[in-house]
């Protein structure tokens, strides 16, 4: 067994993972409390995977059972491994650096395009569980389904309880929009 093709997945895991963790806590902050520490947490562990994912790409260079090229790693379905699967991740990746790229900027592009941008979030992740799941090598073990199946779950209550709450708030503050012009 090749070190790096144990790093590979290790840094594929540890990627998909924190992306889940970022997503989820990217959704907490809108509970009331201490907004602030989630935040930081969300946007720090956000650019960690960013990093995780260019070291878990530049690994796959050096690969024993199927190298990928340069043009394989940065264009997507370009790879001769799974194209479309591969294709995924790379994809991921665009994306991702759009998110943070736009997150470190949006006081230069405005909040209401930094908030359209910060959306691509959601594909992020689900390109990368699909990428993780097909195309990775321990997706047929218990403890990978359990992982990818849990992480699902999170992400997918979650996302309901955010729009949950979206929808709610925005009741709330119609409603005293037309309590104050009633009055």
């Amino acid at each position: 067994m090749s070190w790096i093709w144990i790093l590979i997945r290790v840094t594929g895991l540890t990627a998909y993972v924190l992306l889940t963790l970022s997503i989820l806590a990217g959704i907490i902050k809108h509970i009331p409390g201490k907004k602030w520490r989630i935040l930081e947490f969300h946007q720090a562990i956000g650019q960690v995977a960013l990093v995780t994912i260019g070291i878990h790409a530049a690994l796959l260079i050096f690969d024993q059972y199927e190298p990928y090229t340069i043009e394989e790693i940065f264009i997507p379905f370009m790879a001769s491994y799974h194209p479309i699967l591969s294709a995924m991740g790379t994809i991921a990746a665009y994306l991702l650096v759009i998110v943070i790229l736009t997150s470190n900027f949006m006081k230069v592009i405005g909040r209401s395009l930094w908030k359209k941008s910060h959306y691509l979030v959601f594909p992020v992740w689900f390109l990368s569980l699909v990428h993780g799941l097909l195309l990775g090598t321990d997706s047929s073990t218990s403890w990978a389904i359990w992982l990818y199946f849990t992480s699902f779950l999170f992400v997918l209550g979650s996302t309901f309880y955010m729009i949950y709450r979206m929808k709610k708030n925005r009741a709330i503050a119609s409603a005293r929009k037309v309590s104050v012009t009633q009055s």
